[in-house]
């Protein structure tokens, strides 16, 4: 994947003289009418329209696919951060800017791919037939992408299918229904046919829309938008052109339950950098440290403090509830479930995707023990102090007074991570997984769950590829209700802190309400362990849709109830479906107004 810096480098100086006026009010800025004017400005153009999707993060990391989880009921931020905390409390403001930036950004990758698009048919004769209709796919599917992302986080918007002029900047909302309908009728499947099944990895990695993305894409847009049948069609088609080529990485599963077992547990096969030029990997948002402006700092914000890193955010106490035990049964029901020794026979993503005290990270031992002043470098075999719970700035670590409530994400960590950031290095270069072939796997499995005439029985056997790589026990019930119930729990866990989770629940109505699983579960306190024990006494409820809730009454000791309060949350069904309009859009295009935008706001 850390390819073609030249290449890059090249991109990134041909279009410097652009910047200006592609950042400039409307967002879609000018185009110069001339470029591209041959094949090699072409391929540069789409380059430059994938490394614009880089461009997009927030808090330090990629956004919304490594960020967004964090806004939910599964993951969490530092208390404090009030910008962040505004998500889950129904306070935020057409003016707050880590809701509204990824308007602007939206705006500015249509920019750059209708730079290359609005001219693009006058130089078809300098490139074979093939070629062009490669770039035109690649660019249409980045529109989709970054359109379909716009529908999700603000409803109606805007539909732009050209480069803008000083005097060409007045346009609508479009109700998101029509922009779907457009996005995937251009989408089309003789265009699509044109692109390879995948690029070479090894030359181009997972950075370019290969064929079976581009229809996994389409698969995942119809699901978003309830287009089950078409869903279904197109996953069908995306897996069939990935046999042989895409498949599910395997993991080691190895409990470790101390820190002073040899080894930790780690998925960094997959979610490290190993992960970029895995069979899993079917499109990724590409970074390169070597080239200019193509870095993001997540190993900053998801670092312990030991390491010098923020402790910025990590799961929930209600995803680390959500973990199912080895039996397949919730941790209400299980007899394998101890909750004096909780993380013992559990489902292995627990300790794969989530860091729990007293295990290590990067070979690091980890504890939010407040006794434990001191911590094992197994590094370095020596110790060092315990940042996380004893020092300066310790209310910011993981269970302080001000963290994000006690666990850190493991899913991206890399050992090669190592030392970085205590050398004040925070340039990450960790590509964005945007699509994988679990997910695929799991699109096709919801898409004929809830499709009229869906085949059950092949959902069912969608989500046990994915239970049996990490030696979880099979569905074995063909019962629509079962299947959708067994779906949630994958897409949850599987999914968990890839920037799905923000959707799912707006999109999911709950089967126990009329209610969608957003109101059910952004609604209340949102738990974490109590600052001198880490081990809950909490007996959680778990719903047929695997979200957890709590009755305080309720613990395994009949002893008083010892979670904390991390933040309450709140939830206006009416508003919080959507993130505000920008002001800035409100006051510079004159055919969107104040009474245009998104109820609350």
């Amino acid at each position: 994947m850390k390819k073609n810096i030249i290449l890059f480098a090249a991109v990134l100086l041909l279009f410097s003289s652009c910047e200006k006026a592609l950042d400039r009010n409307p967002l879609n800025g000018p185009s110069t009418g001339t470029f591209p004017s041959s094949e090699a400005e072409a391929l540069s153009g789409v380059l430059v329209s994938y490394k614009n999707l880089a461009n997009a993060t927030q808090q330090y990391c990629p956004f919304p696919t490594r960020f967004v989880d964090n806004l939910t009921d599964i993951g969490t931020v530092r208390v404090g951060l009030s910008s962040w905390n505004m998500f889950v409390t129904s306070t935020l403001t057409q003016t707050t800017s880590a809701a509204t930036s990824l308007y602007s950004r939206i705006y500015r990758t249509a920019g750059r791919i209708h730079l290359v698009l609005d001219n693009l048919d006058n130089i078809k004769g300098t490139m074979s037939e093939e070629t062009y209709l490669q770039f035109k796919a690649e660019l249409l599917c980045l529109r989709a992408y970054i359109y379909d992302m716009g529908c999700q986080f603000y409803g109606d918007i805007p539909f732009i299918d050209h480069c803008l002029s000083l005097t060409d900047y007045s346009y609508p909302r479009v109700p998101k229904e029509q922009v779907i309908d457009r996005i995937l009728r251009e989408m089309d499947d003789n265009l699509l046919d044109a692109l390879p099944v995948r690029w070479d990895k090894f030359k181009w990695g997972t950075c370019r829309l290969g064929r079976a993305a581009a229809y996994t894409l389409k698969a995942r847009i119809c699901l978003n938008w309830g287009r089950f049948a078409d869903a279904a069609r197109y996953s069908a088609k995306a897996m069939e052109l990935s046999e042989g080529i895409y498949a599910l990485e395997p993991l080691d599963c190895t409990y470790y339950p101390t820190a002073e077992t040899e080894g930790e547990p780690s998925a960094a096969n997959l979610f490290g950098f190993a992960g970029e030029q895995s069979d899993e990997w079917m499109w990724a948002i590409q970074y390169n440290e070597l080239a200019a402006s193509n870095t993001h700092s997540m190993v900053y914000t998801y670092s312990s403090r030991v390491s010098n890193g923020a402790a910025g955010c990590g799961p929930s106490q209600a995803l680390m509830d959500t973990f199912q035990c080895t039996d397949g049964k919730s941790i209400a029901e299980s007899p394998l479930y101890d909750w004096q020794n909780p993380y013992a026979h559990r489902d292995p993503r627990l300790d794969l995707f989530c860091l729990r005290s007293n295990t290590r990270i990067n070979n690091v031992q980890y504890s939010t023990d407040p006794t434990v002043r001191e911590v094992w470098d197994y590094n370095i075999e020596a110790k060092v102090n315990n940042s996380d719970v004893y020092g300066n700035k310790s209310e910011y670590g993981p269970n302080g007074t001000k963290g994000p409530g006690g666990y850190l994400w493991r899913k991206f960590a890399d050992a090669s991570y190592y030392g970085k950031t205590l050398s004040a290095n925070f340039n990450d270069d960790l590509d964005a997984c945007v699509i994988r072939y679990a997910e695929l796997l799991l699109i096709d499995a919801e898409a004929n769950i809830e499709m009229e005439g869906g085949d059950l029985r092949r959902a069912q056997n969608d989500i046990n590829q994915i239970r049996q790589r990490v030696k979880m026990p099979k569905i074995t019930s063909y019962v629509r209700a079962d299947l959708r119930s067994a779906l949630r729990y994958e897409r949850t866990v599987e999914l968990c802190a890839e920037g799905f989770r923000w959707f799912d629940i707006r999109r999911w109505k709950s089967s126990e309400s009329d209610m969608t699983l957003a109101e059910v579960v952004m609604n209340g306190p949102q738990y974490a362990p109590a600052f001198k024990n880490n081990i809950s006494n909490a007996k959680p409820i778990i719903s047929k849709d695997w979200t957890v809730s709590y009755n305080t009454s309720s613990t395994w000791d009949n002893k008083a109830f010892n979670l904390r309060t991390l933040i309450n949350m709140y939830y206006q069904p009416g508003k919080d479906e959507l993130w505000p309009l920008p002001d800035t859009e409100i006051r510079s295009n004159p055919a969107i107004s104040q009474d245009d935008q998104n109820p609350g706001y």
